[in-house]
């Protein structure tokens, strides 16, 4: 079993959500990689819990798209592919884009909200913790999203959110911008949040476009050379 060794045991009392978080927190880490096989008997082992609980848990992980189950096969980590990464920032840049038309029309609350999720990536980013970075970062985007004033669209974000912090993660992994260029990645965000704040609807949408499109193509690059587990089905 690849992941003997790195997960602790867990009570035969945990839940099937309990397994899925400490699950997805080994694969926001690293610690499971894209492409590794999460087999149910080894699991159950693994946490001494029921294999029930273990199904349960990638189905979890499997509804958030960062696990997903093969017939025959079993459950790996998802891998993502191009035609992934260039839809799921299909989606980010449609999100993005509309907050970004409705910037003049901000209210002092709203840009508030946004304020504080900038200045929560800022303490994250003079900390130099990778995963809070990658947290507030995912935040800081949800922050601008919601600047929609759509409870719905929240929603869907919060959807995908699982999937795209993921995705942060995979750029983080590659790329280490939290220590080679903490400055220059939080630049970045600085003047998404000050063309918000200054309701400047033109260089919002350039921005937050640019932004997406930088990331994204970054993305594309981390998936082609990552680390990939491959395992006999």
């Amino acid at each position: 079993m690849p992941v003997d060794g790195r997960i602790p045991t867990l009570s035969r009392g945990t839940t099937a959500e309990e397994v899925a978080t400490l699950l997805r927190d080994l694969i926001m880490g690293g610690t499971l990689k894209p492409g590794e096989q999460l087999r149910e008997e080894g699991l159950s082992a693994q946490f001494d819990v029921s294999r029930r609980t273990v199904r349960d848990a990638l189905g979890i992980l499997a509804r958030e798209r960062i696990v997903r189950h093969y017939r025959h096969r079993g459950s790996r980590v998802v891998l993502f592919t191009e035609n992934d990464i260039h839809d799921l920032y299909r989606v980010r840049k449609t999100l993005e884009g509309s907050a970004a038309a409705k910037a003049d029309e901000l209210t002092d609350a709203q840009l508030k909200v946004l304020t504080e999720a900038f200045e929560n990536l800022a303490d994250a980013t003079r900390a130099g913790n990778a995963n809070e970075i990658v947290s507030r970062d995912l935040e800081f985007h949800q922050a601008v999203v919601g600047l929609i004033g759509s409870p719905r669209v929240d929603d869907f974000f919060a959807g995908i959110a699982v999937e795209m912090r993921y995705a942060l993660s995979i750029l983080e992994s590659t790329y280490h911008e939290s220590s080679k260029r903490p400055a220059e990645a939080l630049d970045e965000h600085r003047a998404i949040w000050a063309a918000f704040v200054n309701r400047n609807v033109a260089e919002a949408t350039r921005l937050v476009e640019a932004h997406a499109d930088s990331n994204e193509r970054l993305l594309v690059d981390a998936v082609a050379a990552t680390d990939v587990v491959h395992l006999a089905p």
